[in-house]
């Protein structure tokens, strides 16, 4: 009987050690720089129509994103992204954009001149191993003194 539960829990360590070492290891966030267009916006005057983001990775390809999981600031989903050469650009109200500036500004109090950072999130397609990746940019912008409300 004990020769058995010895072999039987050399076994199950066995089993043990081969799925701890076959386990994927948690999945990396890739490092993503991101530039965006227009590069100021004057709070004052209305609203850009889009605000486009250009999204480059330096050790995967832009073109394996899943685009259905790309978010500004993790609730703004793009209208349309395309790629160009080394990027794809994610096109964003900018009405929307705006009034997520207005609230960086309003919540974080930053100080004139103003430099929003606005930082994009997102996942490459299941078949590139799904990975997150998540990048940050800044939009320049003069506003008056006293946020308007959102």
């Amino acid at each position: 009987m004990r020769k058995g539960t010895l072999i039987y829990s050399m076994i199950l360590l066995l089993i043990l050690a081969v799925a701890l070492i076959l386990m994927p290891a948690g999945a990396q966030t890739i490092s993503a720089s991101v530039k965006f267009d227009p590069h100021f916006i004057n709070m004052s005057l209305p609203a850009p129509s889009v605000v486009k983001a250009e999204i480059r990775f330096e050790v995967a390809s832009v073109a394996d994103i899943n685009r259905s999981t790309i978010l500004l600031e993790g609730t703004l989903p793009p209208d349309t992204t395309y790629l160009v050469p080394g990027a794809l650009v994610a096109e964003f109200d900018g009405t929307m954009v705006v009034n997520i500036m207005w609230a960086k500004i309003a919540h974080m109090g930053i100080a004139p001149p103003y430099k929003v950072w606005l930082t994009i999130t997102g996942n490459l397609n299941a078949t590139a191993g799904g990975t997150p990746f998540s990048g940050s940019g800044y939009i320049k912008t003069w506003a008056p003194h006293t946020p308007a409300p959102p």
